[in-house]
Protein backbone atom coordinates (compact mmCIF):
# COMPACT_ATOMS: atom_id res chain seq x y z
CA UNK A 1 0.00 0.00 0.00
CA UNK A 2 1.40 3.41 -0.75
CA UNK A 3 1.03 5.79 2.11
CA UNK A 4 -2.22 6.99 2.84
CA UNK A 5 -1.23 10.46 3.36
CA UNK A 6 0.66 10.42 -0.11
CA UNK A 7 -2.68 9.61 -1.89
CA UNK A 8 -4.94 12.30 -0.44
CA UNK A 9 -2.73 15.04 -1.55
CA UNK A 10 -2.37 13.72 -4.73
CA UNK A 11 -6.42 13.43 -5.06
CA UNK A 12 -8.17 16.16 -6.44
CA UNK A 13 -11.02 17.53 -8.77
CA UNK A 14 -10.32 17.06 -12.49
CA UNK A 15 -12.70 18.67 -14.83
CA UNK A 16 -10.28 17.94 -18.14
CA UNK A 17 -10.37 14.47 -19.49
CA UNK A 18 -8.25 12.88 -22.47
CA UNK A 19 -10.71 10.92 -25.18
CA UNK A 20 -9.65 7.74 -23.51
CA UNK A 21 -12.40 4.91 -22.35
CA UNK A 22 -12.07 3.78 -18.89
CA UNK A 23 -12.16 0.22 -18.50
CA UNK A 24 -14.75 -1.15 -17.00
CA UNK A 25 -12.62 -3.71 -14.67
CA UNK A 26 -11.35 -0.25 -12.65
CA UNK A 27 -14.96 1.48 -12.58
CA UNK A 28 -15.93 -1.80 -10.77
CA UNK A 29 -13.09 -1.79 -8.20
CA UNK A 30 -14.13 1.88 -7.59
CA UNK A 31 -17.22 0.66 -6.55
CA UNK A 32 -15.88 -2.65 -4.70
CA UNK A 33 -13.25 -0.22 -2.85
CA UNK A 34 -16.67 2.13 -1.89
CA UNK A 35 -18.41 -0.90 -0.63
CA UNK A 36 -15.51 -1.37 2.03
CA UNK A 37 -16.86 2.08 3.18
CA UNK A 38 -17.70 2.11 7.18
CA UNK A 39 -21.70 1.84 7.80
CA UNK A 40 -24.22 2.49 10.88
CA UNK A 41 -25.19 -1.19 11.75
CA UNK A 42 -23.17 -2.46 8.53
CA UNK A 43 -26.52 -1.43 6.36
CA UNK A 44 -24.98 0.20 3.48
CA UNK A 45 -27.42 2.25 2.33
CA UNK A 46 -25.61 2.88 -0.99
CA UNK A 47 -26.28 2.03 -4.39
CA UNK A 48 -23.81 2.89 -7.19
CA UNK A 49 -24.94 2.79 -11.21
CA UNK A 50 -21.87 2.84 -13.22
CA UNK A 51 -22.69 4.49 -16.57
CA UNK A 52 -20.21 4.03 -19.64
CA UNK A 53 -23.19 3.72 -22.72
CA UNK A 54 -22.47 6.85 -24.59
CA UNK A 55 -26.66 7.58 -25.24
CA UNK A 56 -27.07 7.90 -21.01
CA UNK A 57 -23.74 9.12 -20.49
CA UNK A 58 -24.20 12.13 -22.78
CA UNK A 59 -27.87 12.58 -21.03
CA UNK A 60 -26.48 12.77 -17.59
CA UNK A 61 -24.11 15.39 -18.66
CA UNK A 62 -26.62 17.94 -20.13
CA UNK A 63 -28.69 16.70 -16.59
CA UNK A 64 -25.17 17.78 -14.47
CA UNK A 65 -25.48 21.11 -16.44
CA UNK A 66 -28.92 22.23 -15.67
CA UNK A 67 -28.00 25.61 -14.22
CA UNK A 68 -24.98 26.47 -16.44
CA UNK A 69 -22.13 24.81 -14.73
CA UNK A 70 -20.11 21.51 -15.88
CA UNK A 71 -20.31 22.04 -19.15
CA UNK A 72 -16.54 19.71 -18.96
CA UNK A 73 -19.05 16.94 -18.01
CA UNK A 74 -19.36 15.85 -21.17
CA UNK A 75 -16.24 15.01 -21.51
CA UNK A 76 -16.16 12.76 -19.06
CA UNK A 77 -15.67 9.00 -20.55
CA UNK A 78 -17.97 7.72 -17.30
CA UNK A 79 -19.82 8.64 -14.86
CA UNK A 80 -20.88 6.64 -11.15
CA UNK A 81 -24.13 7.81 -9.74
CA UNK A 82 -23.93 7.41 -6.10
CA UNK A 83 -27.71 6.85 -4.30
CA UNK A 84 -29.11 6.75 -0.71
CA UNK A 85 -31.54 4.07 -0.44
CA UNK A 86 -34.85 4.84 0.59
CA UNK A 87 -34.97 2.40 3.89
CA UNK A 88 -31.51 1.08 5.11
CA UNK A 89 -31.50 -1.24 7.73
CA UNK A 90 -30.37 -0.62 11.03
CA UNK A 91 -30.73 -1.99 14.38
CA UNK A 92 -34.80 -1.63 16.05
CA UNK A 93 -33.24 0.00 18.94
CA UNK A 94 -30.77 2.47 16.90
CA UNK A 95 -33.82 3.57 14.86
CA UNK A 96 -36.46 3.71 17.79
CA UNK A 97 -33.64 6.14 19.68
CA UNK A 98 -32.25 8.16 16.92
CA UNK A 99 -34.03 7.53 13.29
CA UNK A 100 -32.61 6.15 10.53
CA UNK A 101 -31.50 8.71 8.13
CA UNK A 102 -29.17 10.42 10.67
CA UNK A 103 -26.40 8.19 9.48
CA UNK A 104 -27.13 7.58 5.87
CA UNK A 105 -25.79 10.38 4.65
CA UNK A 106 -22.10 10.50 6.19
CA UNK A 107 -22.12 6.77 5.32
CA UNK A 108 -22.88 7.53 1.69
CA UNK A 109 -19.98 10.53 1.90
CA UNK A 110 -17.71 8.29 3.54
CA UNK A 111 -18.33 5.67 0.23
CA UNK A 112 -17.97 8.63 -2.05
CA UNK A 113 -14.53 9.12 -0.32
CA UNK A 114 -13.43 5.37 -0.60
CA UNK A 115 -14.50 5.54 -4.44
CA UNK A 116 -12.71 8.50 -5.47
CA UNK A 117 -9.53 7.83 -3.47
CA UNK A 118 -9.94 4.19 -5.25
CA UNK A 119 -9.91 6.54 -8.42
CA UNK A 120 -6.94 8.16 -7.56
CA UNK A 121 -5.18 5.42 -6.67
CA UNK A 122 -6.08 3.50 -10.32
CA UNK A 123 -4.68 6.98 -11.68
CA UNK A 124 -7.90 7.95 -12.62
CA UNK A 125 -9.03 11.41 -12.31
CA UNK A 126 -12.74 12.21 -10.95
CA UNK A 127 -14.58 15.17 -9.93
CA UNK A 128 -17.54 14.75 -7.61
CA UNK A 129 -20.89 16.75 -9.00
CA UNK A 130 -23.77 17.81 -6.75
CA UNK A 131 -25.71 19.67 -9.54
CA UNK A 132 -28.58 17.69 -10.84
CA UNK A 133 -32.30 16.73 -10.07
CA UNK A 134 -32.59 13.73 -8.01
CA UNK A 135 -36.02 13.09 -9.77
CA UNK A 136 -34.22 13.70 -13.32
CA UNK A 137 -31.41 11.75 -12.84
CA UNK A 138 -33.38 8.79 -11.21
CA UNK A 139 -35.58 8.59 -14.45
CA UNK A 140 -32.90 8.37 -16.71
CA UNK A 141 -31.25 5.44 -14.69
CA UNK A 142 -34.22 3.56 -13.47
CA UNK A 143 -33.80 4.15 -9.85
CA UNK A 144 -36.49 3.44 -6.93
CA UNK A 145 -38.36 6.74 -6.35
CA UNK A 146 -37.67 6.70 -2.43
CA UNK A 147 -34.20 6.41 -3.33
CA UNK A 148 -32.13 9.94 -3.21
CA UNK A 149 -29.28 10.60 -5.79
CA UNK A 150 -26.75 11.69 -3.46
CA UNK A 151 -23.61 12.14 -6.16
CA UNK A 152 -22.58 11.89 -9.97
CA UNK A 153 -18.67 11.08 -9.66
CA UNK A 154 -17.47 12.04 -13.28
CA UNK A 155 -14.36 9.53 -13.47
CA UNK A 156 -11.89 9.63 -16.57
CA UNK A 157 -8.23 9.92 -17.74
CA UNK A 158 -6.71 13.44 -16.74
CA UNK A 159 -5.54 15.63 -19.52
CA UNK A 160 -3.55 17.15 -16.99
CA UNK A 161 -1.75 15.22 -14.71
CA UNK A 162 0.23 17.73 -12.52
CA UNK A 163 -1.26 17.99 -9.12
CA UNK A 164 -2.06 21.58 -7.75
CA UNK A 165 -1.39 22.54 -4.63
CA UNK A 166 -4.15 22.16 -2.04
CA UNK A 167 -5.29 25.45 0.04
CA UNK A 168 -6.60 24.39 3.36
CA UNK A 169 -7.37 25.29 6.46
CA UNK A 170 -4.57 25.04 8.62
CA UNK A 171 -5.31 22.42 11.22
CA UNK A 172 -4.60 24.22 14.48
CA UNK A 173 -8.34 26.21 12.47
CA UNK A 174 -10.03 22.54 12.46
CA UNK A 175 -8.84 20.38 15.44
CA UNK A 176 -9.16 20.95 19.12
CA UNK A 177 -6.91 18.62 21.79
CA UNK A 178 -8.86 17.82 24.96
CA UNK A 179 -6.62 16.28 27.39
Amino acid sequence: MKDFYELAQRRQSCRNFKDKAVDGELLVRCVKAASLAPSACNSQPWKFVIVTNDEKRGALAKLVQEIGLNKWAEAAPAFIVVAEEAAPVLMPIVVEHYDSKRYSEGDVGMATAYLILEAAEQGLGCCIIGTFNDADVKALLGLPEGDTVRAVVALGYAADESVRQKKRKDVSEIAKIID
